[in-house]
């Protein structure tokens, strides 16, 4: 969670500079769209900004972060916060019926009420209704904040009642950076980066070693395409849960993807594109069992089995091909089929 403005510029720089400069200038708009993809820490510029808001010690335009206010406003406690989390597919118009009836009262502290609501795409037509009712004519110490991934499905009345801020993916150099400052192994911080641009899912992947135990198994894949007396589709047996995960399976292509990524970017001589740094000696040992098209050919098939994914397909037949048609070219020197032309 952002402590302070600063912090939110190293992600968001264009929405720290909007958000900064109104505090800053006392014109903050009442209605806000907070938009774009999983990972670019909407919620968390949100709830800094209802801190601001709330804060009754603020340095500047940053919160304190230890009055009772900031306090509670992090624990999500502050009787003038309100968070809404739809449960469903819509946000019901009762929902947002009953936020209004609690505006109407008089509020339980002095001070800005604010009202955060996540997934604002799922408002129906009746909920979306209701909620322009309180955007055309807001109160003057009522803040609201729409957060949404899918922003084209937001009516177009609700876009032209509020200030659009678009939160850009996260940098995957920062993500990790913040992963590396938690003392993990670099080559790991590369593989989760890539993997996703959410800083939260990093984080948890990390935390639940699922990334790791799987990063284990591809290395130990691709370092037995060295041995002729290890199989590498053996290797992926004897972890028989993992297919049958979905999530660990895609993560498990994405990362069989990436070290053939890098066996490509060796034969390309572009080492610092390397992602498992702590593989290079294998990797330009793999790097001289096959051709460039070759190693182009094995990326191709890993991309289109990771399309394949998307529909019912018997995955174990599909890595166990993928497997062979890995131990063909680089344990047998089999040439591919541009290699034949």
């Amino acid at each position: 969670m952002f402590k302070n403005w600063e912090d939110v510029r190293l992600y968001q720089d264009t929405v720290y500079q909007v958000l900064v400069n109104s505090f800053e200038k006392n014109r903050i708009a009442h209605s806000y769209i907070f938009e774009g993809v999983k990972g670019t820490r909407k919620q968390s510029v949100a709830i800094l900004f209802a801190k601001t808001l709330l804060c009754t010690n603020r340095q500047g335009v940053n919160p304190c972060n230890e009055c009772h206010n900031c306090k509670r406003v992090e624990n999500l406690t502050h009787p003038n916060l309100f968070l809404i989390n739809p449960q469903g597919r819509v946000i019901k118009k009762e929902v947002v019926s009953n936020l209004i009836q609690e505006f109407s009262k008089a509020s339980i502290e002095n001070g800005p009420r604010i009202y955060i609501v996540v997934d604002a795409d799922r408002f129906n037509q009746s909920s979306a209704n209701t909620l322009l009712k309180t955007m055309e004519e807001p109160g003057q110490e009522i803040y609201q904040i729409l957060i949404t991934e899918n922003f084209n499905n937001l009516l177009g009345t609700i876009i032209s009642r509020a200030e659009t801020l678009h939160f850009k993916p996260t940098s995957r150099k920062l993500i990790k950076e913040y992963l590396m400052s938690l003392e993990i192994e670099e080559t790991l911080a590369n593989l989760v980066s890539q993997y996703t641009a959410d800083q939260d899912t990093a984080e948890s992947l990390i935390k639940n070693k699922v990334i790791e135990d799987i990063y284990v198994l591809v290395t130990e894949i691709f370092s037995s395409l060295l041995d002729k007396n290890r199989s590498a589709i053996i290797s992926l047996f004897q972890e028989n849960k993992l297919l049958s995960d979905n999530e660990k399976t895609e993560i498990f292509l994405n990362l069989l993807t990436y070290y053939q990524k890098d066996i490509l970017a060796i034969k390309s001589n572009l080492v610092d594109n390397i992602i498992y740094t702590n593989q290079i000696e294998t990797i330009e040992r793999l790097a001289k069992k096959v051709s460039f098209n070759q190693a182009q050919e094995y990326l191709e098939e890993m991309l289109e089995l990771a399309n394949k994914l998307k529909y019912n397909i018997n995955t174990h037949l599909a890595f166990n091909k993928l497997l062979m048609n890995l131990e063909r070219g680089y344990k047998h020197a089999t040439q591919s089929r541009s290699d034949t032309i």
